[in-house]
C-alpha cells in the first residue's frame, strides 16, 4: 500500500566476467549454438559457481544457476550416459544376429563370421571418416548418427548374402567346390546388394549439394563409407564365409576350431533354409483376395492420415530441447519462460567504423527500431548510445540540430563529454576506440560500436524469421558504415529453420529420383522400379506425418534422421522386388517365393537395426530420442510396405518373366520351375546327349530344358506337355519324356 516492493516471486541477478586479451582462449566449450571464447580460468569460476549456487540449501529458496558453459556440459554428459544405452543394443543386435546367421549347436554358430561382418562395418566406417576428412570435410555432432545407418545397411547385406548361401546349398551337392559356391552365391546376393548400395550411395551423393555444411560433409562422408561397407562385404566378408564353411566341412568347432567333433552331423540343408513360420504362414494367406484387399485399403490409408499429419508438421528448432529433461539448466528456463514471459532474446546491432560525416546514417538506423518498437510486433525495447548522446547534445550543450555538432573537431569532444557524463557513462562498453578514451579529451576514432535491442517472445519461424529480417533491412537501408549487422545466438537455431525445410525437400526429391534412376537401369523392369519407388514414398510419408503425430518438429536433426531413412527403407522393397524378378511361377508363386527366399534376410536385417535403436527409447536426450523415433518408424514402415504391401501389388500386378507365365494366380498354368536369366548366368550350350526332347509325330521338333537346379523330373514333365499342347493346338505329343 505504500508503494514500497516488500516481495518478489523471483530475483534474476547477472555476474559478468571479464577475460583478458592476454590469455590463451578454449573454444572447446560452449552454449551447443556458437563458439563462445572463454580462458581456463573462466570456466574453472563457472564450474564453481554452478557448484556453489547448487549445493545452496536455504528453506523456501530454490537457485537455478545458468553458466556459459552449462549448456555444452550438461549435453556431454547426457550423451555420454546414452552411450552406454546404445553400446547394451548393439551387445543385442550383435548376439542376435550371431544366432540369425548360424545355428545354435558345436559346429554351425557363425560367431566369427559374426565378427567379421560387423568388423568389415566398423572399416567403412573407419573408411568413410578417414577420406572425407583428408579432401576437407569435418567431423561434425551430425557424424554421430552414422553408426546406426552403416550397421543397418551393413548388417542387412550380410543376411542377403548368407540367405543366398543357404539358398545354394538347397539347389547343390555337399560337397560342390567352395569358389564355385561362392560364385553362385555372389551371382544372385551381388545383384540385389550391388543395386541397394548404388541407390543408397547415390541417395546421398546428391545430398552434398545442399548449402549447408553440416550436412553436405554428412553426405560426403556416408557416400564413402557406404561404398566401402559394400567392397568389404562382397570381398572379406564372403571370403570369411566361404573359411567358415570349410571349418564346418570339416566339423571344427565353431567356437574353438581345433577340436574336431568327428562324429557330429551337421544340420540338413532345408532345415536351415526353410522360411519361419511368419513367413509360412503369410504365404497360405497371401493367396486370399480379401487379404489382398485389406492390405491395400489399410496402406493407402495409412498413407492418407501420414500425409495430413505431413502438411501439418511444424518446422522448428529450439536449441533448448536438446537439453536432458531433469536438469537444473531445463529448470531454469521453464522458470524464466513461466516468470518472465515478455523477456525474449536481446540481440546486438553492430557497425564498423563510423565518425562524424555518418551522424545523420546513425540517426536514420536509431529512428528506423524506434520505429519498428511502436508497431508492437517484433520488438519490445532497445538501448544504444545515440539517443542519449542527442538528448545530452541538445539539452546540456544546447546544440539546436546534429549538424551543429556534425563537425570531425566537435563530435569527438562531445561524445568524450557524454561517455563520462551520469547518464553516458553505461555506454562505454557499447565502444571500441582505437585508442585510449580519456576523461577531458577528444574520443578516439571509433572501430565498432553496438546497441541492444529486445526481442518480444517469437513463436516459431513464422514470427522470428519476419523479425530478423525486419532489423536487417533498416540496417541495410541506412549504409551506416562498411559493416553493419544484428545477431544474437538464437540466429544459428533460425538460419536453420529458414532453410531446413527447403533443404529437406530438395534432398529427399533427388534421392527420390537417383533411386528410381539407378533401380531403372540395374533391374530394367519398369513396372518393379515403379513399386519399389511407391514403397519408399510411402515410407517417407509414413514417417514424416507419424513424426508430427508423435511431436516432433522438422529441425537439424530429424531433418538428418530422415535422409538416413532413405538409404534404409530403399534396401526393404528393392530386395524383395529383385527376388520377385529372378523367381519362377505366375504372378502369386513369384511373389511367394520372393518372400521365402529374401523375406527371412530382409525382415532380420530390419529387426536388428530395430533392436540396437530400442534401448535409446529410455534416454532422456531429445538428439537420441528422435534418432529412435525416426528409426522406430523406418523399420516398422519400411518392413511393412516391403514385405506385406509389396508382395500384394506384386501378386496382383507384378510383371510376368516368360510366356508360360500367364497362368492363373491360384497357381498350376504357370511354368514354376523356370529359372530367370538374370540369375542363371550364362548359359551352356546344349548337347543331345545331356538334355531330353520331346519328340513329335511327322517333322521331328525338339524343345531342350536347360539344368533345373535339382528339381525332380516329374515335376516338369506334366508342365511340359501341357504348355506345349498350349502353343501347338494339339494334346496328341507323342510319349513323355
Amino acid at each position: 500500500s505504500s508503494g514500497h516492493v516488500v516481495y518478489a516471486r523471483a530475483a534474476l541477478m547477472y555476474w559478468n566476467v571479464e577475460v583478458p586479451d592476454d590469455v590463451e582462449l578454449i573454444t572447446s566449450v560452449g552454449g551447443g549454438v556458437e563458439i563462445t571464447f572463454a580462458d581456463k580460468d573462466t570456466l574453472e569460476w563457472e564450474s564453481r559457481f554452478v557448484e556453489a549456487a547448487l549445493s545452496f540449501d536455504f528453506p523456501g529458496y530454490n537457485i537455478f544457476p545458468n553458466a556459459v558453459r552449462s549448456f555444452g556440459d550438461l549435453n556431454e554428459q547426457a550423451i555420454l550416459f546414452d552411450v552406454l544405452k546404445l553400446v547394451i543394443g548393439y551387445i543385442i543386435m550383435f548376439v542376435y544376429t550371431v544366432f540369425m546367421l548360424g545355428r545354435i549347436n558345436k559346429l554351425e554358430l557363425r560367431l566369427y563370421m559374426t565378427i567379421v561382418g560387423i568388423v568389415s562395418v566398423g572399416m567403412g566406417l573407419v573408411i568413410g571418416i578417414g577420406i572425407s576428412s583428408l579432401i576437407g570435410y569435418p567431423y561434425t555432432p551430425i557424424h554421430s548418427a552414422l553408426p546406426f545407418l552403416c550397421l543397418g545397411i551393413g548388417i542387412d547385406d550380410m543376411f542377403v548374402i548368407v540367405q543366398c548361401w543357404y539358398n545354394m546349398r538347397k539347389h547343390e551337392a555337399d560337397d560342390v567346390p567352395l569358389p564355385r559356391a561362392l560364385g553362385i552365391t555372389l551371382r544372385h546376393a551381388g545383384v540385389s546388394v550391388t543395386i541397394t548400395t548404388l541407390t543408397d550411395v547415390f541417395a546421398f551423393a546428391v545430398g552434398a549439394i545442399t548449402i549447408m555444411p553440416g550436412l553436405e560433409s554428412f553426405c560426403v562422408c556416408t557416400a564413402i563409407a557406404l561404398g566401402s561397407i559394400y567392397f568389404l562385404q562382397i570381398t572379406w566378408f564372403a571370403a570369411f564365409l566361404a573359411l567358415d564353411e570349410r571349418r564346418i566341412r570339416s566339423k571344427r568347432n565353431s567356437i574353438v576350431p581345433c577340436i574336431i567333433h568327428k562324429d557330429y552331423n551337421v544340420t540338413p540343408v532345408n532345415s536351415i533354409v526353410k522360411a519361419p513360420w511368419i513367413i509360412r504362414k503369410y504365404s497360405k494367406i497371401l493367396a486370399s483376395k480379401v487379404y489382398r484387399f485389406s492390405v491395400i485399403i489399410l496402406s493407402v490409408g495409412v498413407v492418407c492420415v501420414a500425409a495430413w499429419g505431413a502438411s501439418m508438421i511444424k518446422q522448428k528448432f529450439d536449441p533448448n530441447l536438446l537439453l536432458p529433461l531433469d536438469t537444473y539448466l531445463r529448470r531454469y528456463l521453464e522458470i524464466g519462460e513461466d516468470l518472465f514471459p515478455e523477456n525474449g532474446w536481446d540481440t546486438q546491432v553492430y557497425t564498423g567504423h563510423i565518425d562524424s560525416s555518418q551522424l545523420h546514417s546513425i540517426d536514420k538506423l536509431y529512428e528506423g527500431i524506434h520505429q519498428l518498437k511502436k508497431e508492437r510486433v517484433y520488438i519490445r525495447n532497445y538501448d544504444g548510445f545515440w539517443d542519449g548522446l542527442k538528448e545530452y547534445a541538445f539539452d546540456v550543450k544546447k546544440y539546436k540540430s546534429i549538424d551543429d555538432f556534425a563537425h570531425e573537431d566537435v563530435f569527438p569532444m562531445l561524445l568524450s563529454d557524454f561517455l563520462f557524463s551520469s547518464d553516458g557513462g553505461k555506454y562505454k562498453k557499447d565502444f571500441l576506440f582505437n585508442g585510449t578514451l580519456e576523461c577531458g579529451y577528444p574520443a578516439p576514432p571509433i572501430t565498432a560500436t553496438k546497441f541492444k535491442v529486445n526481442l518480444k517472445v517469437l513463436k516459431g519461424p513464422s514470427e522470428h524469421i519476419p523479425a530478423r529480417r525486419a532489423i536487417e533491412t533498416i540496417i541495410n537501408s541506412t549504409a551506416v558504415s562498411d559493416v553493419a549487422f544484428s545477431h544474437v545466438k538464437i540466429y544459428a537455431a533460425w538460419e536453420t529453420d529458414e532453410i531446413i525445410g527447403f533443404e529437406l525437400m530438395r534432398n529427399v526429391g533427388l534421392a527420390l529420383v537417383v533411386i528410381s534412376i539407378i533401380t531403372l537401369i540395374l533391374l530394367t523392369d519398369i513396372k518393379i522400379c515403379s513399386m519399389a519407388f511407391a514403397c519408399v514414398l510411402f515410407t517417407l510419408t509414413d514417417i514424416v506425418g507419424f513424426l508430427h503425430f508423435w511431436h516432433m518438429t522438422i529441425d537439424i536433426i530429424s531433418c538428418v534422421s530422415i535422409v538416413l531413412a532413405i538409404g534404409l527403407c530403399v534396401d526393404y522393397s528393392v530386395h524383395v522386388g529383385h527376388a520377385y524378378l529372378i523367381a519362377p511361377g505366375n504372378r502369386l508363386e513369384k511373389s511367394i517365393s520372393a518372400l521365402e527366399t529374401i523375406g527371412p534376410a530382409v525382415f532380420n536385417g530390419g529387426f536388428t537395426t530395430l533392436l540396437a535403436v530400442i534401448v535409446m527409447a529410455f534416454s532422456k536426450s531429445s538428439v537420441f530420442l528422435t534418432f529412435f523415433k525416426v528409426f522406430f518408424l523406418t523399420v516398422t514402415f519400411g518392413l511393412f510396405h516391403g514385405l506385406v504391401f509389396l508382395p500384394v501389388v506384386l501378386s496382383l500386378a507384378g510383371p510376368l518373366g516368360g510366356p508360360d507365365e500367364e497362368g492363373s494366380e491360384s497357381g498350376g498354368s504357370g511354368n514354376s520351375e523356370t529359372t530367370s536369366a538374370t540369375s542363371s548366368g550364362p548359359s551352356t550350350p546344349p548337347t543331345s546327349s545331356s538334355l531330353p526332347s520331346v519328340i513329335g509325330q511327322g517333322q521331328q521338333n525338339m524343345a531342350y530344358i536347360t539344368e533345373m537346379e535339382g528339381k525332380e523330373t516329374e515335376s516338369w514333365r506334366p508342365r511340359l506337355i501341357k504348355v506345349m499342347s498350349k502353343k501347338t493346338g494339339s494334346m496328341d505329343l507323342g510319349p513323355a519324356p
